[in-house]
């Protein structure tokens, strides 16, 4: 029976509890906090121009630091990631595969996605200002470089934002806000475990409060130790023992010997020295995996630093000054680098196990046991300056304008091998320094192996300077209130720098090769929003307590390729106390990344594809892949509806739902970027992607560019050119509901806490390829889900308080295998523990708060997916498994 999603949502409490996002039980010490700080709780930032409103129509989900404290989560990406609009596709330290774009992420970063549209298609912001990316693409921000302590609010607005923030914005907006005018100092420690792995988080923040300014200090160290593949048995290869098939590779050490179509398993046991075709009589045919020593989940260390401090100069007139620093460290075992090896009967230690006399045969070669497993080495620093002023014009009118600089820094290295000198000693007659991949082990001199060892890097550095200025304040006053106006502008300049080093194409291994490619852009934008309150507090009438209106344009004129302006319109309306229902229209866009609009990033080949046209079944085919200057912007239109209810008779329900819609086209697409064949159905999906019969000149053109590292071809052999390079082709479509209720109240035996909360989709229809029909992909391996969920049940007494949280993964088909597989549905539980010492505990100490904490509480391993050569999805179940951390927590 398939349940109404309405009921779905609501009626997952019974059996799925999903996140209340603010932990009822902690809402008292929220308004006790905020007397303490002047934090004003109630009023939202995110979505608006206009201070001193929310934005109409749009939800926002909100975190306060209460609520951050109160969560079985160690950083600010797992607490944003239990929001059920955050779907966990992209960016992430436990996945670094192709999907979704994962392979960017070279320093084990962790993006947010909301909607499940892309890391790229979801702003982070720090205060409201931009900050710059990471990623080799520059398609994401990592919230986990903020510490903790420093924030004191989260925002959540998943709707489209280009109106307000110009780029990104299509599935939404991640809002982090420091904590401001804190006084004292907290600091706190924790430490994680369960039995393979290890982690420490210490950290703290200080503050001064003065008549006339405030300043804060935070920072954090986090350390984390790897967790090794062999500790769990579904991050394997071979896949037999669930249903799939051995996906071990037969680049294995002892290698195995291809030769006239057939590959020959070296003997075990033995030192590659006077083999002969006897040898390999009855050998079966070597695999080895290629998790072999690996990490399934890489060790970090983080450190962060971030600070703000704001002076008021005169009544009315205030300065401001914030920045961060963050630098993080991966270290991460990988497999043994692999090659298929041409060897010539020059190498002494030749064989030809076909006994059919050949010259040369390839061997199928793996350099664990020279070399053992590869170490990946990574680093990422980023920071940003920023500063401002904020002014009162009078009449109700503000003037604020800002400045900020910001850089993100990373680089990725690991052992390689030299091509030239691996030929070189295959080809060396000398028995004593010949390179030996025959043996079972390692038997070639040790100085030609330290010759053939090489390195090889990948790096990025991304620079970001952003400026704006806003003047907001009341227009004029209806019955309703004041009609608030806001007008600004920005102007934003970015920079990437991508790279690679390497010693792996020098004549020797300390020949560095360096190839840097500099793509950049300036960005000019103008904006206005208004805010139109028809009916409120002074003229509400029964049927007419509130409505209000609002409306926002902004234009953006980019530098590389032109210029977009995206309207938002909204309304909220309450017909009594307690209830509203609001809905928001409007357009979003996308830009390209400057990796993707890099032309230096093209790859040129020539290829024989299949061809059933042809007489020889083949044609000679020139393939251009990567990025290209002629992209325009993704685009958007989004529009929701939904309700929020506060029963007056029922103190502490709360009840929203919204529903939503996306219609995302012009996405960027590679859809020639994977096709070895031209056959008709693939010619009618790519369309013009595929040209019979170039012309020379535009043959000669791709043959002439330096990228092309090919051996000369004559233009009148390439019969064909496949255009696989980044192109505005895609169409995206979703639609669903996302439902909250939460339920806080008191008893003789305390305050306890209720909450339900889910993400429905009804759809996820997409296309990549110019002729191809919508395809929905939704609850299918790589793609969001149908339902998730996150709830909690709590309760608190006196110092002592228990939350409870149920995380639920629907299931969903794993439709990269042949039968399609069904994945189980998957629920994990969080406890969350806590006792408070409110009464001086001596040493000056304020308050003292110990925690403890259980993710997968009850161990619950992820579904078995056929997932290319693992046995899980890393990218809808972690591998982790139970994971406790007990901390402490003081103050002053």
């Amino acid at each position: 029976m398939r349940f109404h999603p309405f009921m779905r949502v609501l009626g997952g409490c019974s059996s799925v509890v999903a996140l209340a996002i603010a932990g009822g039980a902690r809402a008292q010490e929220a308004a006790d906090a905020a007397a303490e700080t002047d934090i004003v709780t109630d009023i939202v930032v995110t979505g608006t121009s206009i201070r001193g409103i929310a934005p109409v129509g749009a939800p926002v989900t909100a975190l306060g630091q209460d609520e951050i404290q109160a969560q079985p989560a160690n950083t600010t990406t797992e607490l944003l990631r239990q929001v059920p609009s955050v779907a966990n596709l992209g960016a992430s330290d436990q996945y670094f595969g192709s999907a979704n774009n994962s392979n960017a992420n070279i320093t084990g970063g962790n993006g947010i996605n909301l909607r499940g549209l892309g890391t790229e298609a979801t702003l982070t912001l720090l205060n409201g200002r931009r900050l710059p990316p990471a990623g080799t693409q520059g398609q994401f921000f990592d919230p986990s470089i903020i510490p903790t302590a420093a924030i004191g609010r989260m925002e959540v607005m998943a709707d489209g934002g280009s109106a307000i923030y110009g780029s990104d914005a299509v599935g939404g907006v991640v809002n982090i806000l420091l904590r401001k005018n804190f006084s004292g100092v907290e600091l706190y420690a924790k430490q994680g475990f369960n039995g393979d792995v290890r982690q420490f988080i210490a950290g703290g923040v200080v503050g001064h409060k003065w008549d006339s300014g405030s300043a804060m200090v935070a920072f954090e160290h986090n350390e984390r130790s790897p967790l090794k593949a062999s500790a769990r048995s579904l991050y394997t290869d071979d896949l037999r023992a669930y249903g799939g098939t051995d996906q071990r590779l037969f680049n294995s050490n002892p290698g195995n010997i291809q030769v006239a179509g057939r590959r020959y398993g070296i003997p075990a046991g033995q030192n590659g020295t006077g083999l002969t075709a006897a040898d390999f009589v009855g050998v079966p045919v070597n695999r080895m995996s290629a998790y072999e020593g690996v990490d399934a989940i890489p060790g970090q260390n983080r450190d962060s630093v971030i600070g703000s401090i704001e002076q008021e100069l005169t009544p009315g007139i205030s300065i401001w000054g914030q920045g961060y620093f963050a630098h993080r460290e991966l270290l991460r075992t990988v497999g043994a680098s692999t090659s298929n090896l041409t060897v010539t009967n020059a190498n002494p230690f030749f064989v030809d196990p076909s006994g059919t006399g050949a010259s040369s045969v390839t061997v199928n070669y793996n350099f664990y046991d020279d070399y053992g497993p590869r170490q990946q080495d990574a680093w990422q620093r980023s920071w940003q300056i920023a500063g401002g002023i904020d002014a009162e014009l009078g009449g109700g009118w503000n003037f604020s304008a800002y400045g900020s600089y910001g850089r993100n820094s990373e680089e990725r290295s690991q052992q390689d091998i030299n091509t030239a000198q691996l030929l070189a000693a295959l080809r060396d007659t000398n028995p004593l320094t010949a390179f030996n991949p025959f043996g079972d082990g390692s038997y070639t001199n040790a100085t030609t192996l330290a010759n053939i060892r090489a390195w090889s890097a990948i790096g990025a550095r991304y620079k970001l300077a952003d400026f704006g200025a806003k003047v907001d304040g009341t227009l004029f006053d209806l019955p309703g209130g004041g009609v608030k106006l806001a007008v600004g502008a920005e102007y934003q300049d970015h920079s990437l720098l991508s790279y690679f080093r390497n010693t792996t194409a020098g004549a020797n291994n300390s020949t560095v090769v360096y190839t840097p490619s500099t793509t950049s852009r300036t960005v000019k934008s103008g904006y206005a929003e208004l805010f139109i309150p028809i009916f409120g507090r002074d003229n509400a009438r029964p049927g007419l307590e509130e409505l209000s209106l609002s409306a926002a344009l902004r234009h953006d004129d980019y530098s590389d390729f032109g210029s977009t302006t995206n309207p938002k319109f909204a309304a909220r309306y309450s017909p009594f106390e307690g209830f509203s229902l609001r809905g928001t229209f409007g357009k979003s866009f996308r830009a390209p990344t400057l990796s993707d609009i890099d032309p230096n990033t093209l790859t040129i080949s020539v290829n024989d594809f299949t061809d059933p046209s042809s007489s020889t079944g083949v044609t000679r085919t020139l393939w251009v892949r990567g990025g290209s200057d002629t992209l325009g912007p993704e685009k958007a239109t989004t529009w929701s509806l939904g309700f929020d209810y506060q029963p007056v008779f029922a103190s502490g329900l709360s009840l929203s739902m919204t529903y939503f819609n996306v219609e995302y086209t012009n996405r960027i697409e590679t859809p020639g970027n994977t096709n070895l064949a031209l056959t008709p159905a693939i010619e009618s999906q790519l369309g013009a992607l595929v040209t019979r019969n170039p012309s020379a000149a535009l043959v000669q053109g791709f043959l002439s560019n330096p990228l092309y590292t090919g051996v000369p071809e004559n233009p009148a052999n390439i019969l064909a050119f496949v255009d696989g390079r980044k192109v505005n082709i895609g169409r995206l479509e979703t639609q669903g509901i996302e439902g909250v209720v939460s339920y806080l109240f008191d008893t003789g035996l305390g305050r306890f806490n209720l909450g339900v909360s889910g993400t429905y989709n009804f759809d996820f229809k997409r296309t990549t390829s110019p002729n191809a029909a919508p395809v929905d992909v939704l609850d299918t391996i790589n793609n969001p889900l149908e339902f998730r969920a996150r709830g909690n049940v709590g309760w608190d007494n006196g110092g002592f308080s228990a939350n409870a949280f149920v995380n639920y993964a629907a299931g969903y088909l794993n439709n990269s295998v042949t039968p399609v597989q069904h994945v189980e549905a998957y629920t994990t539980v969080d406890l969350s523990l806590r006792y408070k010492i409110t009464d001086d505990a001596g040493f000056g100490l304020k308050n003292v708060t110990f925690s403890a904490d259980i993710q997968n509480l009850f161990d619950r391993d992820p579904p078995v997916v056929l997932n290319g050569t693992l046995a899980f999805d890393p990218q809808v179940a972690s591998i982790m498994g139970r994971f406790a951390t007990i901390g402490i927590r003081a103050n002053w």
